[in-house]
């Protein structure tokens, strides 16, 4: 039976279907980190991306929706020489406009500077803006910034301190990217990180695997979009819904001794989270966990308990613990192998997970321009707060990770400096995570002492062993049960034999079809179907913030005595937001943004962010919950505008 011609054009439009799959192989994104390391609190990791064309900036990976980046003109706003605030970067947007990559594509929204949870981040609101983003070698087009240009943090003295260093933006749940309105009409869709990555089939979820690492003893950073190291995550993992920084259960807090001579007269000792304070129940204190905040924030309370067991001074003008040096159970102590374990509330209220950090990690350093000489701290903070927060400190030895997709995220115990090469594991759009099988007693092996019982007794010191970071190279990414390199190698052999076949039936069907034009016969047209994907709604699902009850969160003055600053900047703190807000099916926009020459990508998210203002006639039969609103901002909503407000998406 003769074989009909318009059989020959749909088995080549296959072939080239299958070549295309090949060509779209997803793989997980990885950070690139910064050589240098940054405090005044630290030192601390962070991730270096390029913005613009080739402005390095470095940012601690940790804030769910935009990044907040000090501004070019950062320094003129406060009198601290040298001016800290440059060492991680300062972002000209003055320079991306010339470039044509940035603009404020007249947004109307303006986000409070308070990017922080478990500190008070004070001044004046940032400056919405969009510009190309470089990540881990990646582009990003149109990525969602917030502009730092006159905020400080308050100390409990009332001294306004600069800031140092700004903070990545890694996403949020259900959420591609973000529309605001502008003065000119069609709203300005402004880029997620990993939201873009996933639109352009860059990477399999949109989501994100992190553990900070350390300075001291050095433990590099891992982050990646789209997978994570699998290398990062030991025993348990901790399951939780919506935002990473929401706020979770922490049942207690506790001194243990891993191994080795106890340098205190017990080998462990619980209760110290409630200690002293009958208003925190066995239920726990509501705590955040947040990379772009430094501290343990947590109740004077709480932070005295431990202290009482530690070397330590508590300096009530900066709200925190510094190091006796001098003394002989400081060595003993920080370097010992022991840990102040956080016991937090399981899946069910009868299974309890810890997460261990050691010693080694709350000997941090303060330098200038908080102290005039380096100076040890014990990280646990007791001044002005709006929401007790797990922050850095925590971090070192905590992975975070969360699929946005599913609106799931993760928190685990993370290894010790003797990290395996990592295992890198590709996150698919309905994927969890699985800790490996390493063992993390042997992760500190060689980076901790484990004391003799002469040690104890005696007065020296006790000398830290040294440690080198491991630097293996990473093992190919896996996903259900194939590296993505694998499948890629198959599917490039597929896609040479494909192209050959392809090379063969184009010649055999131009010859066959130069036959049957020399008897007089002619193809008939073929028409080809068109493979785009259908345009369709996107469906924004409501999101509601709300604020725990805080017994013991310090409020911050009303005016700082001991400026550092040119200018007093009054504080304008927003009111309690008690709107409710619809689903609305959104529409898909195209950026569009008045700068000359700048013509933002489009982005059709699966779910868009829209922070039009809804008014109370727009709530219908919604019933909004309670919300406590705690000075300067919730920790668990989008920052709140001039004249408008963000609806999550």
């Amino acid at each position: 039976m003769a074989t009909s011609p318009l059989s020959l054009p749909i088995s080549l439009l296959s072939y080239l279907i299958i070549f295309r799959s090949v060509k779209a192989a997803t793989a997980p994104v990885a950070a690139t980190w910064s050589d240098s390391t940054f405090g005044p609190d630290g030192p601390w990791r962070a991730i270096e991306v390029t913005l613009s064309k080739d402005q390095k900036i470095s940012l601690y990976p940790g804030r769910e929706f935009q990044s907040f980046l000090l501004g070019s003109d950062y320094c003129s706003h406060n009198s601290s020489l040298p001016c800290y605030s440059t060492q991680a970067g300062l972002y000209n947007d003055a320079e991306s406009q010339v470039g044509t990559t940035g603009s404020s594509g007249s947004i109307q929204f303006k986000p409070n500077p308070d990017y922080m949870l478990g500190v008070d981040v004070r001044g004046e609101k940032t400056t919405p803006w969009v510009d190309v983003m470089d990540f881990g070698g990646k582009t990003v087009e149109s990525v969602s910034l917030a502009l730092l240009g006159e905020s400080f943090m308050a100390y409990p003295d009332g001294t306004w301190y600069p800031l140092t260093v700004g903070c990545l933006g890694i996403g949020a749940p259900g959420t591609v990217n973000q529309s605001f309105s502008n003065d000119f009409g069609p709203l300005v869709n402004a880029s997620l990180i990993p939201g873009y990555l996933w639109e352009h089939k860059q990477i399999a979820s949109n989501s994100f695997g992190m553990h900070i690492g350390s300075v001291n003893p050095p433990m590099g950073g891992s982050f990646y979009f789209g997978g994570y190291d699998q290398n990062r995550i030991v025993g348990d993992i901790l399951s939780y819904r919506d935002d990473y920084t929401k706020a979770i259960s922490l049942k207690d807090i506790g001194i243990r001794v891993i191994d080795g001579s106890s340098p205190w007269q017990f080998e462990s000792l619980g209760g110290l989270l409630a200690s002293g304070n009958s208003s925190i129940t066995s239920g726990g204190l509501q705590v955040s966990v947040d990379g772009c905040s430094p501290y343990l924030s947590l109740p004077r309370s709480t932070c005295d308990a431990v202290a009482k067991n530690l070397p330590v001074t508590y300096n009530e003008n900066l709200g925190l613990y510094l190091w006796n040096t001098d003394d002989p159970k400081y060595t003993q102590i920080v370097n010992s192998a022991s840990v102040l374990d956080f016991v937090f509330i399981g899946g069910s209220n009868t299974q309890n997970v810890s997460i261990s950090v050691p010693f080694r990690h709350l000997n941090l350093t303060l330098t200038a321009p908080l102290v005039q000489q380096p100076t040890q701290y014990f990280p646990c903070y007791t001044g002005p707060s709006n929401q007790f927060t797990l922050g850095r400190a925590f971090l070192q030895d905590a992975f975070v990770g969360a699929n946005w997709g599913t609106k799931s995220w993760w928190l685990a115990q993370a290894p010790g400096p003797n990290i395996p090469a990592p295992s890198v594991v590709e996150l698919a759009d309905d994927d969890s995570i699985k800790a490996s099988s390493n063992d993390w007693k042997e992760s500190w092996a060689g980076s901790w002492t484990a004391l003799r019982p002469d040690e104890v007794a005696g007065t020296s010191s006790v000398s830290a062993p040294s440690a080198t970071l491991e630097t293996s190279a990473p093992t190919a990414p896996t996903a259900s049960g194939l590296s993505t390199g694998a499948q890629a190698g198959i599917g490039v052999g597929v896609g040479i034999a494909g192209l050959a076949i392809i090379g063969a039936l184009v010649f055999f069907f131009l010859r066959r079809r130069k036959s049957s034009s020399a008897d007089g016969e002619i193809p008939p047209n073929t028409a080809y179907t068109s493979y785009n994907t259908p345009e369709q709604g996107y469906y924004a699902p409501v999101k509601n913030p709300s604020s725990p009850g805080m017994t013991e969160a310090t409020m911050g003055n009303s005016g700082p005595p001991n400026m550092m600053y040119n200018q007093q900047y009054a504080q304008q703190y927003g009111l309690p937001y008690p709107q409710q807000y619809l689903q609305p099916y959104g529409q898909q926009y195209s950026t569009e943004l008045p700068a000359v020459g700048n013509t933002p990508t489009e982005l059709p998210g699966s779910t868009t962010y829209d922070p039009q203002l809804l008014d109370g006639t727009q709530v219908g039969s919604q019933a909004s919950p309670q919300q406590s609103y705690v000075s300067p901002q919730s920790p668990h909503s989008p920052n709140h505008g001039e004249g408008q407000s963000p609806a999550r998406g």
